[in-house]
C-alpha cells in the first residue's frame, strides 16, 4: 500500500511539470472573460438551484480567493527567491463579498487581482516555480512550491467557471 500512496504522488508530480502555471490561469481567465462577455447585469443574480451561489457570488468568491492566496505566494517568492523583489499587490480596493457589483465593477476587479497574481510569479524561473518551501497555512506548516500553490488556484478557478457555464446554461 506504501508502494501505491508513492506511485500516486509520483504521477501527480510527473503530470504537473507538463503544465504550464501561466498558461493553465491564463486559459482560465480568458474562459472568465468570455463568460463576462456573454453575461449581463441581469443574469448575475441566476442560480442553478436556490441553495447555490449566484453568478455574482461566485465571481466575487473567486477574487476573493486569488485576492487570498497572494500573502502566500509573496512568502514562497521570498523563501525561493530571495534575490528578486516582491511586487507590489493589493493595493487597490476590491467589492464585498456581499455587495452588488456590476459587471463592469466585477470585470475589474478580476484583471486587477489576476495582474497582481501575474507580478508575484513573474521574473521566477521554473526551478524557482518547482522549489519547495515552508509555507504556514492556518497553523500547520507544510511544503509546498509556487508552482503547486497556482495550479491548485487554476484547478479552483476552472471549477468555479464550469459552475458559472452551468448556471447560466453555456456549453464549455
Amino acid at each position: 500500500m506504501t508502494t501505491q500512496r508513492r506511485w500516486e504522488q509520483v504521477e501527480v508530480n510527473i503530470i504537473a511539470e507538463f503544465v504550464n502555471v501561466q498558461g493553465a490561469l491564463g486559459q482560465n481567465f480568458d474562459e472568465l472573460r468570455a463568460l463576462l462577455d456573454a453575461c449581463s447585469d441581469d443574469r448575475l443574480e441566476e442560480r442553478l438551484t436556490p441553495s447555490e451561489w449566484s453568478v455574482r457570488e461566485i465571481l466575487l468568491h473567486v477574487v476573493h480567493s486569488e485576492r487570498w492566496l497572494h500573502p502566500q505566494l509573496m512568502l514562497l517568492r521570498r523563501e525561493v527567491a530571495p534575490q528578486l523583489a516582491i511586487p507590489q499587490v493589493g493595493g487597490v480596493t476590491l467589492p464585498d463579498t456581499e455587495s452588488d457589483a456590476s459587471l463592469p465593477q466585477l470585470r475589474w476587479a478580476l484583471t486587477s487581482v489576476r495582474e497582481d497574481t501575474e507580478r508575484l510569479l513573474a521574473d521566477l524561473s521554473d526551478h524557482q516555480l518547482r522549489e519547495p518551501a515552508n509555507l504556514e497555512l492556518d497553523g500547520e506548516v507544510l511544503d509546498m512550491s509556487l508552482r503547486t500553490v497556482a495550479l491548485t488556484a487554476a484547478d479552483h478557478q476552472l471549477f468555479h467557471v464550469r459552475q458559472i457555464q452551468r448556471t447560466l446554461g453555456i456549453a464549455p
